[in-house]
């Protein structure tokens, strides 16, 4: 169900998108990122570390140009494949979760005198449904932790636009949601500490 929820989402989404006036740039692209690694907290009694994460997927930018900054928004659909390594003081596993993630960002554009470099900033929401998750398991903890099926958070990048098509930029991911649900507040940190993320972004828009 949650699903269904999602593609029909997705759907009214580019529907909107493709009802601009005649006026209005529309670019279809790729995009991608990675993470920076960033450990999470710990406690005595797991630890996370080695983090790392990519994503990519289809995207779309949808400029209305004025006559010094353009203002317009950037949507994608991205893949997100996230690897962490847990750890308590014998056992260590690698635990690997895979999202959709839909970011819906505003975006600005202006040129730095010349229309073949832009600088670009965005910022807005975005959300993630959870497609496959390795469960977590010690003797310590008892009943399997599974990621949680939803995410949910706010971005805020910036970069450069080159020959009005490739842009190369930063993104700052703040997560407003928990990872994992756990009963065990001593627990909370090491799986829910990472909330906030820098990345590196590329994409090509045709």
């Amino acid at each position: 169900m949650k699903t269904k929820r999602i593609i029909i989402f997705v759907a009214i989404v580019l529907g909107s998108l493709l009802s601009v006036p005649s006026f209005a740039q529309l670019k279809l692209g790729v995009k991608g990122g990675v993470d920076l690694d960033n450990p999470t907290k710990f406690s005595d009694a797991f630890n996370v570390d080695n983090l790392s994460s990519y994503y990519v997927g289809p995207a779309l930018e949808l400029m209305l140009p004025m006559s010094r900054v353009d203002f317009g928004i950037d949507v994608a659909l991205l893949y997100s494949n996230n690897k962490m390594k847990v750890t308590n003081e014998s056992i260590g596993k690698d635990v690997t979760n895979q999202y959709l993630m839909l970011p819906l960002n505003a975006k600005i554009k202006f040129g730095l005198g010349s229309e073949m470099i832009k600088i670009y900033g965005l910022a807005g929401p975005y959300v993630g449904y959870l497609i496959s998750g390795d469960k977590i398991s010690f003797p310590e903890i008892g009943d399997d932790i599974k990621a949680k099926s939803f995410e949910g958070g706010l971005n805020l990048g910036f970069g450069f636009e080159l020959f009005r098509m490739v842009q190369i930029g930063a993104n700052y991911k703040i997560k407003l949601t928990d990872d994992y649900s756990l009963e065990k507040p001593e627990w909370s940190d090491p799986f829910n500490g990472k909330s906030q993320t820098w990345s590196l972004t590329a994409a090509v828009f045709f």
